[in-house]
């Protein structure tokens, strides 16, 4: 494939060895080590909160179900989510002792509803509410922070490409925890990894606490917990990310300027909520028009070496292992399933090979429109 989806870029062997040599100094290599607490102070200063305000996991999609296990919900209570997210989000759900339930999304925000959530709650055991920020993009944590005050039901942020869309999200004074990724495919990957944020330092420690086998201060277990605890290598990574986070930000930036100047010159495409509004994602979508299936535009594409991808497929609700979950009407999911679609986007495009995509893009939809009119 002449053009990838993505090839994600992590730190170099030569960044991370003087980390890999300090492990073997200490021989420390888990358990909450030195390099763990280093990464650690480095990620309270990104996100601007405290120390005992944010928890590494070893990946995001447990780090929800942790969550969600802190906030001791009863189990089998509904969880209300997008359908219109990766499967990590209802698995977590499950793990974490919940039941999905999807609900339809905004067409310009791609988020859920809190009108929507409230007219679930009012009528269904709720227990907890995942919000899912759209590929990265910020959002206000004040209405989500205001819901769970006056009805008592935890929200959770699944935030996980947003490293950068919610940095410095502590300012905003929120006690919602938010989860954010740190896998390979993100802006922010170290290979594995999760940080959850929250400003209410009681629900952090119950957190923490539950990653580490139900320990806290001793060697009694006070929860059924389990082991999420990052390691030493994973701290290391993370370590050499932070020091070149800079550069690696402004390329991230440089790409996404010349992905939207190329989308925005085409009329009948859109890009994602917010793309290129002052923060950075690692994927670059266009929503296709109505007349364009996904699936034709992908064909099209990939007769020209150009890998595309359908980076939440068609909703999770359409998925096996969740087909059976109850849900409201998902009209706008549906849409988005058939029309959104992930272009190359990595580091190393350049403008010449945007300029490359694009016109078998363009081509493509002129091709499909013709098909169309000769109907």
């Amino acid at each position: 494939m002449r053009f990838p989806v993505l090839r994600p870029l992590l730190p170099t062997a030569d960044k991370l060895l003087p980390y890999l040599q300090r492990i073997d100094a200490t021989r420390w290599y888990t358990n909450h080590g030195p390099l763990l607490r280093e990464f650690e102070a480095g990620l309270a200063r990104h996100f601007a909160v405290g120390e005992d305000q944010l928890v590494t996991c070893t990946n995001a999609t447990l780090a929800m179900s942790q969550v969600l296990r802190a906030f001791d919900i009863p189990p089998g209570s509904l969880c209300v989510m997008p359908s219109w997210t990766f499967v990590a989000t209802p698995a977590a759900a499950i793990w974490g002792g919940l039941q999905p339930y999807f609900v339809d999304v905004d067409p310009v925000s791609w988020l859920i509803r809190l009108e929507d959530v409230k007219r679930i709650a009012a009528t269904q055991r709720v227990g907890a509410v995942i919000v899912v920020s759209a590929f990265g993009a910020p959002l206000d944590l004040a209405v989500w922070e205001e819901f769970t005050r006056s009805t008592g039901i935890p929200v959770v942020i699944d935030a996980a490409a947003g490293f950068d869309g919610f940095a410095r999200c502590g300012e905003q004074q929120s006690s919602v925890p938010v989860v954010v990724s740190l896998h390979a495919t993100k802006v922010s990957g170290i290979g594995e990894g999760a940080v959850v944020l929250t400003r209410d330092a009681a629900l952090a420690r119950r957190i923490r606490q539950f990653g580490n086998f139900g320990f806290h201060g001793s060697r009694n277990s006070e929860m059924a917990g389990a082991n999420t605890k990052m390691s030493e290598y994973a701290a290391a990574s993370g370590l050499a990310l932070l020091a070149e986070w800079s550069d690696r930000r402004q390329g991230w930036s440089d790409l996404s300027a010349a992905f939207a100047a190329q989308v925005e010159a085409i009329p009948e495409l859109r890009l994602a909520p917010g793309f290129h509004e002052g923060w950075i994602s690692s994927y670059g979508l266009v929503e296709l028009p109505l007349w364009m299936s996904a699936a034709s535009f992908a064909a099209s594409l990939q007769q020209h070496g150009i890998e595309t991808r359908q980076w939440w497929g068609t909703g999770c609700h359409l998925q096996p292992a969740y087909q059976d979950c109850a849900r409201g009407a998902l009209r706008e999911t549906e849409r988005l399933g058939r029309q959104v679609v992930g272009l190359p986007f990595w580091l190393g495009l350049t403008v010449d090979d945007f300029a490359e995509i694009f016109a078998v893009v363009r081509s493509a939809l002129v091709r499909d429109q013709k098909s169309l009119a000769r109907g």
